[in-house]
């Protein structure tokens, strides 16, 4: 039998206690991690990721709440150059060629912020995908493995939805570097989250009855 290694674990507050060890909180599976991807690798082909690779995770979620602010905001612009609406109530409304350039600009904005909101988004399901990857490997039992085992195969599909949303966007960007690093960052999470996936339906499967 295969040596596995063993964290002491101490019995203080809530937990999942499975052969004798307390592997932490259900409440794990079904809440997102924030901040940085866990020192745990429970896939053993998915790639180890470089320095800048962990850093770009540092701030996932800040940078998606900015990047759907952003893309809220500028699509609210959109809506007030379609309708000729003035920014507020002491100004004229503006004219049919501040509507037109004004829109353009705000449309541009706000597809380049969906672009980075969609890939911030697969990053988090990324995240989420690894830590129920990581509790199905440290379960003990079959039974116990299996839900988060799922719940990683289903964040992995909604990472691929949204990465493939980010990199039909960022494609518009394609010509510059800004389109490049929002795709590579979508395309990334998208790998990443289907070794996940895999990591979590090998570990259910070898988890004893």
């Amino acid at each position: 039998m295969a040596d596995t290694e063993h964290r002491e674990q101490h019995n203080h507050g809530s937990g999942t206690f499975v052969g004798g060890d307390v592997h932490g909180g259900l409440w794990q599976v079904f809440l997102p991690p924030y901040g940085k991807k866990t020192s745990g690798n429970p896939a053993p082909t998915k790639r180890q990721p470089e320095q800048d690779d962990e850093d770009d995770y540092e701030g996932a979620l800040g940078s998606l709440i900015v990047a759907a602010w952003v893309s809220a905001s500028a699509g609210l612009a959109v809506v007030y150059a379609v309708m000729g609406w003035p920014w507020t109530d002491h100004e004229p409304a503006p004219g049919i060629a501040a509507r037109i350039g004004g829109g353009l600009v705000a449309f541009y904005a706000c597809l380049a912020a969906a672009a980075a909101f969609f890939a911030r988004l697969a990053q988090v399901f990324e995240l989420w995908s690894e830590q129920c990857a990581i509790t199905a490997a440290q379960s003990r039992g079959r039974l116990v493995a299996r839900p988060p085992a799922s719940m990683s195969r289903a964040m992995a599909g909604l990472t691929a939805a949204a990465a493939v949303a980010a990199e039909l966007l960022a494609s518009l960007y394609g010509w510059s570097s800004y389109g490049g690093e929002v795709s590579q960052r979508a395309h990334l999470a998208r790998l990443n989250a289907a070794a996940n996936a895999n990591s979590a339906r090998a570990a259910a499967k070898r988890s004893r009855a």
